[in-house]
């Protein structure tokens, strides 16, 4: 037990040296995000036309 919670330490120091990395390429405006994944805009419409239509989500899994 104790040795666990001696990584979960350590990772949680890793992980707040990430999101400060992140906020300081963000404020820089150097953060990137990848160009090749739709955005969640667009599975937001889908999911809503779903919602209007469920035939639309038949049709899709046929």
């Amino acid at each position: 037990n104790q040795r666990e919670i001696v990584e979960n330490k350590r990772l949680g120091a890793v992980l707040n040296h990430i999101q400060q990395q992140h906020e300081e390429l963000e404020q820089q405006n150097k953060r990137n995000r990848s160009q090749k994944m739709p955005s969640r805009r667009a599975q937001k419409t889908a999911i809503q036309q779903r919602n209007l239509n469920p035939v639309l989500d038949l049709e899709m899994s046929i």
